[in-house]
This record gives C-alpha cells, sequence and structure tokens, in this order.
C-alpha cells in the first residue's frame, strides 16, 4: 500500500510537472495572451512581450506605459467589436532555428470572426515571448 501511494505522488508530481511546462510553448503564450485580452489583464500580457535586455532599467517603465497605452486604446476597439467570445489555436510553426515562432490563432466575437498571426521568440532563459518587433 505504502507503494502505490509512493507511485501515485510521483505520478501526480510528473503531471504537475508536464502541465506548468506545457505553457512554454508557442501556443501556450499565444493563449496565454488571448486569454489576458479577454480578462482586460493588461499588465499580464505585457509581461508576456519580449522587451530586449538592452531596455535595462527602463524595461519596468516600458512595461507600464504600454499596459496603460493598452488598457486605453486596445480595450475600446475591443469592446467595439464585441470582445473575444472565443478562440482556437490553429497552428503553429517553430523556425528552423528553434528560437522564433508563429501562432495562427481563430478569434470570435459577437460582430465578427477573424484569424490572426502572433509571432513569438525565445528570450535568453529560454521562454516563448510575444515578438512586437518588425
Amino acid at each position: 500500500m505504502k507503494r502505490l501511494k509512493k507511485v501515485a505522488a510521483l505520478f501526480a508530481v510528473v503531471l504537475t510537472m508536464f502541465a506548468c511546462g506545457s505553457d512554454n510553448t508557442p501556443s501556450g503564450v499565444a493563449e496565454k495572451a488571448v486569454k489576458c485580452i479577454q480578462d482586460k489583464d493588461y499588465e499580464g500580457y505585457v509581461d508576456l512581450i519580449y522587451i530586449p535586455e538592452t531596455a535595462g532599467a527602463k524595461a519596468d517603465e516600458q512595461k507600464q506605459q504600454l499596459a496603460a497605452l493598452l488598457k486605453e486604446k486596445a480595450s475600446k476597439t475591443i469592446e467595439e467589436q464585441g470582445g473575444i467570445d472565443s478562440y482556437e489555436i490553429l497552428s503553429e510553426e517553430i523556425a528552423e532555428d528553434g528560437n522564433t515562432a508563429t501562432v495562427k490563432v481563430k478569434l470570435v466575437s459577437r460582430e465578427k470572426e477573424s484569424e490572426e498571426t502572433i509571432k513569438l521568440v525565445k528570450d535568453k532563459n529560454g521562454e516563448w515571448k510575444l515578438d512586437e518587433g518588425k
């Protein structure tokens, strides 16, 4: 019985590790980004954006400004379009070098349905981040 409990506990730990690790995929980050927009969690969305190391100490200031801008401008646009009722990850393509990716997402609102392409890049820690650059 003790051995069964140990095996069950080990299995639970392994499942938890895989569940947490699966978020660090291009699709996982894209899904988090859409959920942040749905929930109007603009700070959470901004935390998913890749900000180069060259930003240094100004990175936090840039994040705060971007979150405020999103709250002001993007929230109006999203509300005008009826919000995001649902979404679906359509595809994920990782570049051969493994450092960039694109995820296609279908967004559904009361007003319309659209397909969006989300670009991602790995940061120095190997974490996938939204690439808001070029």
